[in-house]
């Protein structure tokens, strides 16, 4: 979780990071409705994508055509079953409850995970509910991105009827270390899910690497539940990562092994060497977008990303906004939503709540990973008996073509400020793969 998913996750997690939550007061929504409204112009063009009280704010479901008189009028998602890999998700939340299947969520954190709250740790004993409630609050968001229902409360996901089971693998803190991961699943697989969503790279090490006997068998283990899922016919989704890095071509890697703490050493790496899930053979990898184009920060790579979706970018209009970054549900006292404050003139982020329920905006390919999850719900509902393979491929099919950025960009920009070159053409490119997701034609497909 901690690619850069967003800056606010990637502070918080810091190992050794000791922080007291800003005292901020979030945004009333009517004040998160006039923000939204006054930076979002140029994106909305005056529309809305539903009657939700914050749809002002979703510029992401408008560009993907999510709206009540697009994509919800011919697929909402129901009947499909989406399990979201993660940190939990708030099990009370409006904006995720009601869609929630409790029964079927699970966590796998174990009693030997380092970082984990000890309310975490369920040892995959799915009878303890409680260890499921998102503590971080990165779960939450990026299942109400999938699956927030149309209620009159907050937003709407882009598939509002579709089932959520909540599969926790990652702590408090941010680590998503492999062998939950991997236990994560195998238990889709055993309950036969329609589809999964990964916003995460498998800790301690970002890239696996095939010539190291411990990453290896790391890898392969990651690998082997995945085709286990997949062949008990589950769709996998997962980030392309946050490291601005062309994925075809990886360089350096310097931040693994990232536990224990200390440990981590800069090494290059070459395609012998796969993220995972990113790479792991059948997955779908998400690049991001923001409001107007492709995410400086997102990973690309051609032939490695298979579509991209909106993961905001709030500094892409050479402003701090964060209204251009997406906004999605969050628990009121999770970690990472009381760390985020509209008012830093660094790091700005938006906040808001209504007195009992809370929402926040982030950056991130976690954020792009769950749109194209729920264009997969939409496809799943309209072809039930379709393979996962099949369902992905309609994702990627029915995209809305992205050709390489002109002269002015935006482009992905790698951690010294050089461009990061865009390849390919329209059809299949480097930084959106097949295009960018389109819920209404993936309803239609």
């Amino acid at each position: 979780m901690r690619r850069r998913i967003s800056i606010a996750a990637t502070i918080v997690a810091t190992v050794g990071l000791v922080f007291v939550p800003a005292a901020i007061p979030a945004q009333t929504v009517p004040d998160a409705v006039d923000l939204c409204e006054s930076a979002l112009v140029p994106v909305m063009g005056g529309a809305l994508p539903s009657s939700e009280p914050l749809a002002a704010c979703q510029w992401d479901m408008l560009q993907m055509h999510a709206t009540s008189n697009g994509s919800y009028a011919v697929a909402t998602g129901e009947g499909v079953t989406v399990g979201v890999i993660d940190s939990g998700v708030d099990l009370t939340h409006p904006d995720i409850a009601p869609n929630l299947d409790l029964a079927s969520s699970c966590s796998f954190i174990f009693a030997d995970t380092p970082t984990a709250d000890p309310s975490e740790i369920a040892n995959g004993d799915c009878s303890n509910k409680a260890a499921v409630q998102d503590l971080a609050g990165h779960g939450t968001h990026v299942a109400s991105i999938i699956g927030a229902p149309v209620n009159g409360v907050g937003i709407a996901g882009v598939a509002p009827d579709v089932t959520l089971v909540g599969i926790k693998a990652c702590t408090i803190v941010g680590f998503c270390f492999a062998d939950s991961v991997a236990a994560a699943l195998r238990y889709a697989g055993d309950l036969q899910l329609d589809i999964v969503n990964l916003s995460l790279f498998a800790d301690p090490f970002l890239y696996y690497c095939g010539n190291e006997a411990e990453q290896r068998a790391i890898y392969k283990d990651l690998r082997d539940a995945a085709k286990y899922a997949q062949h008990r016919g589950v769709a996998i989704v997962a980030a392309a990562g946050n490291e601005s890095s062309d994925l075809q071509h990886p360089t350096i890697d310097t931040i693994s092994p990232n536990w224990p703490p200390g440990e981590a050493l800069e090494r290059i790496v070459h395609n012998n060497c796969r993220q995972s899930p990113t790479e792991v053979p059948g997955v779908l990898a998400v690049s991001a977008t923001g409001p107007f184009g492709i995410a400086a920060y997102s990973n690309t790579g051609m032939g490695v990303v298979g579509v991209a979706a909106p993961g905001g970018d709030f500094l892409q209009t050479g402003d701090l906004i964060p209204q251009h970054s997406v906004l999605a549900a969050a628990p009121i006292t999770s970690d990472i939503y009381l760390f985020l404050d509209q008012f830093d003139p660094i790091f700005p982020g938006l906040t808001v709540s209504d007195g009992t329920n809370a929402w926040m905006a982030l950056d991130g390919t976690s954020m792009a990973s769950p749109h194209a999850a729920g264009v997969a719900a939409l496809v799943a509902e309209q072809h039930p008996n379709w393979s996962p393979s099949a369902v992905l491929s309609a994702v990627q099919r029915t995209t809305q073509q992205r050709s390489c950025p002109g002269a002015d960009g935006p482009f992905v920009l790698d951690t010294d400020g050089n461009v990061v070159r865009c390849q390919g053409q329209d059809g299949r490119t480097s930084y959106f793969g097949h295009g960018f997701v389109d819920a209404l034609a993936g309803a239609n497909s």
